[in-house]
């Protein structure tokens, strides 16, 4: 998937009503919360705790819908259904491909960002 599918821009611009300073603070606040919620995350998964993973990831994957990022939205959904139906199977898998897509976000993000900030 190209850099340009992490996320729809224009949706996201428009959900922000092209306020570049409200973006800042949303993506801040995604830097902020993410990584915690993440380790969350993995915790519960290499103790193959489905009940734990829920929460975490239902969070994760609202905080990831605000910036219209499919991808990673996606995998959160994918995280916390794995939860809920407690198919643990292949969790380290999901919250891997999770961790990847949260990742790819974020560096998106901040790129464009910067780029609109110029």
């Amino acid at each position: 998937m190209p850099m340009s599918e992490v996320f729809d821009k224009q949706a996201l611009m428009e959900r922000v009503d092209n306020d570049l300073e409200f973006l800042e603070e949303t993506i801040s606040m995604l830097d902020e919360d993410s990584p915690g919620l993440l380790r969350q995350i993995q915790e519960a998964a290499v103790r193959s705790d489905a009940a734990a993973l829920v929460a975490p990831a239902h969070t994760l994957k609202g905080m990831l819908a605000n910036f219209c990022a499919a991808p990673a939205e996606t995998a959160a959904r994918e995280v916390e259904m794995m939860g809920r139906e407690n198919r643990m199977a292949d969790v380290e898998s999901a919250v891997a491909t999770l961790e990847t897509e949260s990742a790819r976000l974020r560096n998106a993000l901040h790129g464009f960002l910067e780029a609109a900030k110029r």
